[in-house]
C-alpha cells in the first residue's frame, strides 16, 4: 500500500511542479528552513515513486505550489483504513458502495503494478541511465532559467559537474533511447562551458567546446543546440576582430533557425556588418531582429531569450560601429528601461553603449561617458565578463583626448589590469 502511495504522490508532485513551471531545484529553494540540496533529494525520491516525505515537507510543497492542501489529502487519505478514504484518495469522489469498493481495489491493484514496473526497468537498466538523465535534464533547465542572473563560477560549477556525469555515462553500455538524451545533454552542457569560457575571455577554450558541441550536436535533432552555438561561434568571431566571420556565421544559420534564435541571430548578423561599415544591409537585417524580437522569453537551453530590451541593446551597439551617435543614445537608453535589472551583463552593455554614444555627439560629454562606465563595471560579484570589460576600454580609449581629467585617469586605473579576467584577451 504504502509502495502504491509513494507512485501516486510522486506522480502528483510532478505534475503540479511542471504546472507551476518549476524544476526540482527550482522548487527546492522554495522551501525555507530546509538545505536546497537536500530538498531537491527529496523532491527526486518522491518523484520517483521511493519515499513519501513527512507531512511537513508535503505541506510546504502545497503552499508552494498552491495546490490547497492535496498532496497532505492524499496521503493522509490513502492511509486512513477506511476503504472510502482510499477511494477519495486515488480518484477524488467515485461511485459508493460495493461499486466504490471495487474501483478502490482496482486502483490499488494498478497502482502497486506500476510500482512493479518501475521497478522492472531499473532491474533493467542497471546503470540507472533512465533516472540520471531526469535530474540532468532538471539541471540544464536550471542553468537555461537562471543563466543571465547566477554568478559565473556558481554556472561553471554546476556545468562542469553535471558534464563529467554525462561523459561518464557515455562511456557504458546505454539504450538507444538513453543515448540520444545523454548525446544532447552532452552538447547543452557543453554548449554552456563554450558560453562561460567566451564570457571569461577564453576564447580559444570556447572554440573548443564549440568543436566538441558540435559533434553532439550532429547526432541529435536539436535546433536550438545548433543555433545556439552559431550565436557563440559569431561572438567569438566578432570580439577576435575578425567581423566579417561574425556576420557570415549568423547569416548562414539564421535561415533554418528556430524562432526562439532567429532575433538573435540576426542581431549578431547586423553587429558584424555595422562594424564592416555596411549601412544598409545592417538596416535590412535589424528590421528583421525588431520583428522576430520578444517571440518567445521562456529560457531554452541554449542562449538566453531575445527581449525587446535586447533588441534596442543591439540597435545602439549598431548605432555606434556606424557613428550615429544620436540614434545610439536614443536605443540605449530604451535599452536600460527595458532591459531587466537582474540581467547584468546586458545592462552593462547598454550602460556602455551610453558611454560611447555621449561620445559620439556632436559636442562630447566625456563626464558623462565616465559615469556610464563606471555604472557598466559596476555589477555584482561573478557577474563582470570580458565582453562588459573589452568595452569599457573601448570607452577609455575613446576618452584620450581628456586623459588630463582626473576622472578620466580614474576610470583608466579602474578598467586596465585591476579588472581584468585572467585570460581576457580582450
Amino acid at each position: 500500500m504504502e509502495d502504491a502511495l509513494a507512485v501516486r504522490l510522486g506522480e502528483e508532485l510532478r505534475n503540479r511542479r511542471r504546472a507551476a513551471g518549476l524544476t526540482q531545484s527550482g522548487l527546492a529553494g522554495r522551501i525555507p528552513h530546509y538545505d536546497a540540496e537536500s530538498t531537491r533529494t527529496i523532491i527526486s525520491k518522491c518523484e520517483r515513486g521511493r519515499i513519501v516525505p513527512s507531512e511537513t515537507m508535503l505541506k510546504a510543497f502545497d503552499r508552494e505550489l498552491a495546490a490547497g492542501g492535496a498532496l497532505v489529502a492524499l496521503v493522509r487519505a490513502a492511509r486512513s483504513p477506511s476503504p472510502r478514504g482510499q477511494v477519495a484518495a486515488f480518484t477524488g469522489s467515485g461511485p459508493a458502495g460495493d461499486d466504490a469498493e471495487e474501483v478502490a481495489t482496482d486502483r490499488r491493484q494498478f497502482a502497486a503494478l506500476s510500482a512493479l514496473a518501475i521497478d522492472t526497468v531499473r532491474r533493467m537498466d542497471t546503470l540507472g541511465a533512465s533516472v540520471t538523465l531526469g535530474e540532468l535534464k532538471d539541471d540544464v533547465a536550471d542553468l537555461a532559467l537562471h543563466y543571465d542572473t547566477t554568478p559565473h563560477p556558481q554556472l561553471l560549477a554546476s556545468a562542469s559537474r553535471a558534464w563529467r556525469q554525462v561523459e561518464t555515462m557515455l562511456d557504458r553500455r546505454l539504450t538507444v533511447t538513453d543515448n540520444l538524451r545523454t548525446t544532447r545533454l552532452g552538447g547543452q552542457l557543453t554548449y554552456y562551458l563554450g558560453r562561460l569560457a567566451f564570457a571569461a575571455g577564453q576564447y580559444r577554450d570556447a572554440r573548443r567546446f564549440c568543436d566538441l558541441a558540435d559533434r553532439y550536436a550532429s547526432q541529435v535533432a536539436d535546433d536550438i543546440l545548433v543555433g545556439s552555438l552559431a550565436g557563440l561561434r559569431s561572438s567569438i568571431a566578432y570580439y577576435t576582430h575578425r567581423w566579417d566571420e561574425a556576420a557570415q556565421v549568423a547569416a548562414r544559420a539564421r535561415p533554418g533557425a528556430a524562432p526562439y534564435l532567429a532575433a538573435r541571430l540576426a542581431a549578431y548578423e547586423a553587429r558584424g556588418l555595422a562594424r564592416l561599415g555596411r549601412s544598409q544591409a545592417t538596416v535590412d537585417v535589424l528590421a528583421d531582429m525588431r520583428a522576430a524580437a520578444g517571440t518567445s522569453v521562456a529560457p531554452r537551453p541554449g542562449s538566453s531569450p531575445f527581449s525587446p530590451g535586447s533588441a534596442a541593446m543591439f540597435g545602439a551597439v549598431c548605432a555606434i560601429e556606424l557613428g550615429d551617435g544620436a540614434a545610439a543614445e536614443r536605443h540605449a537608453r530604451d535599452a536600460l528601461a527595458l532591459v531587466d535589472p537582474a540581467n547584468h551583463e546586458e545592462q552593462a552593455h547598454a550602460h556602455l553603449c551610453l558611454a560611447l554614444a555621449y561620445l559620439l555627439q556632436a559636442q562630447p560629454d566625456p563626464g558623462r561617458a565616465v559615469a556610464a562606465t563606471r555604472a557598466a563595471v559596476d555589477v555584482p560579484a561573478g557577474h563582470l565578463t570580458s565582453t562588459i570589460m573589452s568595452g569599457a576600454r573601448r570607452v577609455w580609449r575613446d576618452l584620450r583626448p581628456w586623459t588630463s581629467d582626473p576622472d578620466v585617469q580614474a576610470l583608466g586605473a579602474l578598467v586596465t589590469p585591476a579588472l581584468a579576467l585572467p585570460g581576457s584577451g580582450a
